[in-house]
This record gives structure tokens, sequence and C-alpha cells, in this order.
């Protein structure tokens, strides 16, 4: 940590112990004389640095060095980082125009859960909530009909989203310290998977589905892909030499790589599939990627009511 001085004449921030500033200016004088501003510097954990401004008072520079001193001595990270003023409206704004995010194939599954959560919270200011706001909207989303994992996603994405802002200090850690106190509503396991379709359900739904989505469900059907993974598949990740579906990490659940094998079923519907002229992916709606706001599981439940089946949570 140090104590930095600096001139009135050209704003260089500098050791208090140096007399004459690189400009020429006397900095002994214009102390004397109260025009220097004094400066804190220091590191957070984790080695990012920061400067902090105090005042024109020395002594006042000092007790701030200080107290610094003794909060990062102490870990109390959230006592070091100053109040932000910034909306959740405002992070949204940031966040969304991040091109690393604008990148992820869950953007707009991103886009959405942190628009429903701003259409409770859009303009309250990240450092005031608290853990029983974020523990009132996860009640009121129940009460609209979400599922605890839906409701489980919306918080975590937002909480991402938070993180990200924290970690390039455009917020303090009061936000992030309220998301970390919430608890799940899914608890582990209870909504694993309690029936499989059996092949006469699997030929009556097919015959039951759209074009787009039939290729769908004969995908996930043969190879126990995720409809996210699914709808998301682009041709450069298929090998159709080696019989496989190569997934990278940015588009499975788990964050890890997966290669999944092909059987014939499978080899012919991608066959069948056209190739668009403007983008890689397989499964299409009108000649364009298919989205979550596009309402695929809605025409998936159609689909199975026309044939008969229980559409699964």
């Amino acid at each position: 940590m140090a104590i930095l001085a600096e001139c009135p004449a050209c704003r260089r921030k500098q050791s208090v112990k140096k007399k004459l500033c690189t400009c020429g200016q006397d900095l002994d004088k214009v102390k004397r004389s109260r025009n220097v501003k004094y400066w804190i510097n220091y590191r957070l954990p984790g080695g990012k640095q920061r400067r902090e401004l105090v005042g024109t008072s020395i002594e006042e520079a000092r007790d701030a060095e200080g107290k610094r001193r003794t909060q990062k001595r102490e870990n109390r990270i959230f006592d070091i980082l100053i109040d932000s003023k910034i909306t959740f409206k405002e992070l949204k704004l940031w966040y969304l125009g991040l091109e690393i995010v604008k990148k992820l194939a869950s953007y707009d599954r991103v886009k959405l859960a942190i628009k429903n959560f701003n259409e409770v919270f859009g303009n309250k200011q990240t450092n005031s909530i608290k853990p029983t706001d974020i523990e009132n909207y996860q009640v009121k989303r129940e009460k609209d009909g979400c599922s605890p994992a839906t409701i489980d996603m919306e918080i975590k994405l937002v909480q991402t989203a938070v993180s990200k802002a924290f970690d390039n200090d455009i917020i303090n850690g009061q936000a992030l310290k309220a998301f970390r106190k919430v608890k799940r509503k899914l608890k582990k396991g209870s909504n694993a998977r309690k029936r499989t379709l059996t092949i006469e359900e699997y030929l009556k739904l097919r015959a039951n589905s759209e074009s787009h989505l039939k290729a769908m469900i004969e995908i996930a059907f043969n190879t126990g892909m995720r409809a996210g993974e699914i709808r998301t598949l682009q041709w450069s990740y298929i090998d159709k030499e080696r019989k496989f579906i190569n997934l990278p990490a940015i588009v499975v659940k788990e964050s890890k790589p997966k290669s999944i094998p092909i059987n014939h079923h499978v080899r012919e519907v991608i066959d069948g599939l056209p190739r668009a002229l403007h983008h890689d992916f397989v499964i299409t709606y009108r000649g364009s990627p298919i989205k979550q706001k596009d309402g695929y599981k809605r025409s998936f439940r159609t689909a199975c009511k026309r044939a008969e089946i229980e559409a699964s949570p």
C-alpha cells in the first residue's frame, strides 16, 4: 500500500516523498497551501490494483490507508470496495453488450432470464438487494407457474452477470453476497427423469410432430442429447466419417466436451436435412436457427397431446 500525491498542474500521481514534480511544480509549496489531492494505492485480494481518492489532507490519507490495511488483513473484501449506484437495468445493458456473452450458445436464455428478473428489480440499485428480495422473487416465480429448475436457472444466470460485473470493478460485492446466501429451489435428484418413451410412443410422437421438431425428436431418442444441445447443433460438430457428434464445452450443460456416437437412424435424419448457406446450424425453422423464444417446447407439448402421450416437464 502507498499514499500518492496528485500534482495540481499535470495531475501526475506520485510518492508523497517527492518535493518536485517532473513538470516542475514545487510540491512542498502546494502541499502547504492544501492544493494537493491525496490518493491511496493498494491491491485487492487476487492481485487487482485499486486507487482511491481521499482528499487534500495527508492525515486523512494516512487514516484511510490504515483502515484499508486492516480490512485487507482481515479479508473483509466487501468492506474494501466502494459503493456502486448502478441499477440492474444498467447492469443488463453492460453485460449483454459484452462480446464474450454475445457468443454464448445460451445467449437467448441469458437474455430472457435477466429480462424476467429486471421486471421486478430493473430499477433497483445492485448494492441494495438483499437475500430476502431474491427469496421473494423465487416465490413469485413459483406462483407464475415456473418449475424449481427454471427458477434456479434464472437466479444462476443473473448471478453470473453480477459476478462478472464484480470481477471487473463495475459493482461492489453487496449484490454478489446476497445471491450467494440464497438457497436453490430444486433439491438434488428431484428432477430425475421418471420414464422413457416406448418404441410405440416414440413412433406416435414422431408421426404427430412438425418437420423441424420431428428431426429433433429422432436425434434425441437415438442419442440421448438434450433439447438445447440439439437446437444448437452445428454441422462442424458432426464427424460423419467416424460416426460421432463432438459437442464443445460451450453447448454442454456440464461445461465439458463430449462425443456421442451416431447410429444409422441419426445418419439418415442428418443426411435428409438441408444445409443453410448463411449459418452452420443443423436444425432450423423456416431457414433460421431455432431459438429459445420460438416456442419449440410448446410445439412438443402439442405433438404429445395429439399422440396422447404425457409430456415430461
